[in-house]
């Protein structure tokens, strides 16, 4: 098997080399899909805190509302995950979810 075919990761589905787990039809198993979107709703949080620029318009925003609906949701979907992840892939979502809150209830403080 060379590097570029596809092989089975440890649960015994096909991978692409370097890709998520997919399912039998080729597309991203539900782990995979649920920690995109902790992802992409931290990355989401850290815009509305006025952290990051937004990559559209490049200028700094601050929308505490969906800076803390973009949180409550990770968090939600990172609750998901914890029993059925390792140890080390548990400590980053928790790592992940307290550095939003703590940053949140900084940024918050300064803009009042």
């Amino acid at each position: 098997m060379s590097a570029d075919e596809e092989r089975p990761d440890a649960s015994g589905q096909d991978t692409a080399p370097d890709s998520a787990p997919t399912t039998d039809a080729g597309l991203p198993d539900a782990m995979s899909l649920i920690a995109t979107c902790i992802g992409l709703l931290a990355n989401r949080a850290w815009q509305a805190m006025g952290l990051v620029p937004n990559p559209a318009t490049k200028s700094i925003e601050r929308r505490f509302d969906e800076a803390q609906l973009a949180i409550d949701a990770a968090a939600a979907l990172a609750d998901l995950l914890r029993p059925r992840v390792g140890d080390r892939e548990r400590r980053e979502l928790e790592t992940l979810v307290a550095n939003l809150r703590i940053n949140f209830v900084e940024q918050k403080s300064k803009a009042t």
